[in-house]
């Protein structure tokens, strides 16, 4: 097992009283899998991703990592956030060893590190352009090479492609495929895309609306390397109906004439 949550409640105080985001959430990412988490907008999902990053404590539970507690504690995994938070006054190859720079990695052996990756990222040719000279794509690239040089084994994106156009945040997933397949990095990803979850995951955890609570963990049965043909077979139109039908239950439960 990679990281073990267990029985994570969060609760904000706001002025106006208390908001309860977690309520008891129980979820597992097992080492070289691929988990994403989907559910509707502002129901913890990120709340999630800060916890076992150790960004933020939980008011009870625990964080366990390869069996070792790490509640509360930083460091330990690779974090990458809504934004692409590329510093504009940094070249994507300065920008790329900034969290290993964070860790304490000296400058040197972090750019020779980053510039052993460039050209896995497809970043070579970028290595001294300016964030402002990217285009979408490119910046989730260097985003994301900045996630890797960090050299943690564990990878959590927060709706790594949710800016991107479509046609662009297809080819991102499946390039992430391959960095992942290559590496076999074990990575958690939040996402909106029903298509996205079922496309990149192993298993797709299933929440409900604040506070979250893990409605059903769906496992993904379609074989690996995955292809964008799978997108159109019977496999994977099954699994985007069950997983539309659990997103939606509440939905049409709210409104009594909506068919599912």
């Amino acid at each position: 097992m990679k990281v073990r949550l267990r029985e994570i409640h969060k609760t904000y105080r706001i002025p106006a009283g208390n908001l309860p985001v977690l309520q008891g959430i129980d979820l597992e990412i097992r080492s070289g899998e691929f988990v994403s988490l989907i559910g509707p907008s502002g129901c913890g999902k990120s709340t999630i991703f800060n916890i076992l990053s150790g960004l933020e404590v939980p008011d009870r539970g625990s964080v366990a990592l390869d069996g070792k507690e790490v509640t509360g504690r930083t460091g330990h995994v690779s974090y990458m956030m809504q934004k692409d938070c590329l510093l504009p006054w940094r070249t994507v190859l300065d920008n790329a060893i900034l969290g290993a720079e964070v860790r304490g990695l000296s400058r040197r052996k972090a750019r020779e590190k980053a510039r052993e990756l460039l050209p896995v990222f497809g970043l070579t040719d970028f290595a001294d352009e300016y964030p402002s000279r990217l285009s979408g794509g490119m910046r989730q690239r260097a985003a994301l090479l900045r996630t890797a040089v960090t050299g943690r084994d564990l990878w959590l994106l927060d709706e790594p492609f949710g800016s991107l156009d479509a046609l662009t945040r297809e080819q991102m997933q499946d390039w992430l495929l391959g960095i992942r397949d290559r590496f076999g990095h074990t990575i958690g990803m939040i996402t909106h895309s029903i298509d996205e979850a079922i496309y990149l995951s192993d298993r797709i955890y299933v929440f409900t609306p604040r506070p979250a609570r893990v409605k059903e963990i769906l496992t993904v049965d379609l074989p690996r390397p995955r292809s964008r043909r799978m997108v159109t077979q019977e496999p994977f139109l099954r699994c985007k109906e069950r997983l539309w039908r659990l997103l939606h239950e509440e939905e049409a439960a709210d409104n009594p004439g909506t068919q599912l």
